[in-house]
This record gives structure tokens, sequence and C-alpha cells, in this order.
């Protein structure tokens, strides 16, 4: 049942209703995590995937007053339920969550995965209670470059490379692929979109991405990258399975934010996800912190 006053629609797909998720999606992780990684292109994006029907697969709900005070979306096995940190434990989230679950099994649905950022403690007691479990952890992990990181230590035989010709690119393609490479999120990392999105020549920046090199051939990359005039940021770590994963990728992170305060950055950033309690090796032992956590909960369908 909803709270009393509560007026709950599913969008039509404006502008302003986009704008309105977005708010309330801010306003949520500023209270869990302290700041926010949302853009309107990204509700804009989740609403325009193939599939999604918006007059069944997301709800806004308004108050007496006409803000928005919960938002919801589907497209299994992936669903968001937002509550406003001022309108939490009344139920909301509650109701929300049994229309989700409700129109995924219609669909046929045998998961439902969510995430829930760190601190927010309410939705996870509801995500418990309701039958799912933690199962992924992902961690935005900062470490400020005003002091110099120590000099990287390569294992035997290899060396630092940079990432400057379509062959590298290849080699970091195939590399990934061997190590069968995952996305903060835990999902297999798609290797097209990744190339799209990191490596294409319109995208690639070679003097921040670092190299571990064996005879020539790619053992290790760190594919990194940069959005603003301060934060330097790991893409993605890989090192070859015959290869000592920690040891290189020490090496590779070290090597890296060498080159990120040599460009001028305030802060290497990395975006990493483990099923464990804690940051994965070896991002914990250069130096990265957590700056926020969220976990992901899965709860099978019948």
């Amino acid at each position: 049942m909803l709270p009393a006053g509560v007026r709950l629609h599913h969008p039509a797909g404006t502008d302003e209703e986009a704008v309105a998720a977005l708010v309330l999606v801010t306003a949520c992780q500023v209270a869990d995590t302290g700041r926010s990684d949302r853009e309107l292109a990204d509700v804009l994006e989740d609403w325009e995937r193939p599939g999604v029907d918006l007059a069944r697969d997301a709800w806004l709900a308004e108050d007496s007053s006409g803000e928005t005070i919960a938002y919801a979306f589907l497209a299994p096995p992936d669903a968001e339920v937002r509550v406003h940190p001022r309108a939490r434990g009344r139920g909301l989230g509650t109701h929300l969550l049994r229309l989700v679950e409700a129109r995924a099994s219609a669909l046929g649905a045998g998961e439902l995965r969510q995430r829930v950022a760190g601190g927010n403690h309410v939705a996870e007691r509801q995500l418990e209670l309701a039958g799912y479990a933690p199962v992924w952890r992902t961690w935005r992990l900062e470490r400020p470059l005003d002091v110099a990181p120590a000099p990287p230590s390569w294992t035997a035989g290899v060396a630092a490379g940079t990432l400057d010709d379509e062959r590298g690119v290849a080699e970091v393609l195939a590399l990934l692929e061997r190590t069968a490479a995952v996305g903060p999120d835990g999902a297999p990392l798609a290797l097209d979109r990744f190339h799209a999105e990191h490596l294409a020549e319109e995208h690639l920046d070679p003097g921040l991405c670092a190299l571990a090199c064996r005879d020539r051939q790619v053992v290790g990359v760190a594919v990194c990258e940069s959005w603003n005039d301060a934060d330097g940021i790991v893409a993605q770590l890989a090192v070859a399975p015959d290869e000592q994963p920690a040891s290189v990728g020490r090496a590779l992170l070290l090597e890296a934010f060498a080159r990120m305060r040599e460009r001028g950055f305030e802060t290497a950033v990395a975006h990493v996800g483990d099923s464990g309690p804690d940051v994965p090796e070896p991002f914990a032992s250069v130096g990265l912190r957590p700056a926020w956590q969220q976990t992901t909960w899965r709860k099978p369908l019948d």
C-alpha cells in the first residue's frame, strides 16, 4: 500500500520527467556516499534501452506537493529502486519493490539484481527481508597524487611500455579476452564496447596507458584515461595468467600514477569490484582507498 498523500505514475519519457528522476537519484547518492556520478544522459540511456516500455517498466512517486520522492526502473535482470532520504522508512520502497518484482516475473525474468550504496542500511535490510543476497561489491577508489608514488618494481624480464599503436591495442584486447576480464559490476567485459569507448583512436590516451611487456609481448595493461582536469582514471587492469598478477599489477598501477602526476592530475581513481568484503589487491597495496562502495544484491524469481 502506498503511504498517504503519495501519487504513483509511469513516466511518459519527457525531459522534465527524466530531470526529476535524475534529481531524485542524485539526492539519494549524495545522502549515501557524499557524491553522485549520474547524469541526465544515464537516465535517458536507460529509458531508451531496447525492450523497455516506460508505461510498464518505470515508476515515479510524488508527494502531496508534487515533488518526486521515489523512482523505480526495470530492465531485467537489473532493477533500480530509489527513495528520497526524507521519505524512507514509510513503506514506499517495499511497495515499489513488489511492483518491480511482479513486472519482472510477468516478463519471465529468472532473477533480479539491485545495487545499493554502502550506508543505505534501510535498503539493505529491505532487500534482505525480501529474499535478496549480496553477491558483488564495487568500490570507487581514490589516491591523492600530491605525493609522488613509489617507483614501480618490475618482475624480472618485464619492462614498462606505452600503448601507442594499433598492434598494441590488438594485443591488449587479446589479453583482456585471455584473462576473462570483467567490469566493476562483475559482468564479463564486452570487448567490442570496451574497445569503442576506451581504446578507439578518438578516445585512447596513449600517454596515460601503461603496458607491461616481456620479449616485446604485452603481458599486462593499465588502460587509463581522464574525463576532467583533476582525475586520472584506471579504466581496466589486466595481467596475463602466467605472470605474477599482484606484482605486475602493482607495478602497472604505480607506473600509471607517475604518468598521471606528471600530467598534472590531482587524484588517481579506479572503479573495481570483487565478491569479497575488502578492496582487492593490488589496488589496496598502492594506496587506493574507498571513496564509496556499493553492493549488488541478487534474488532468484519463481
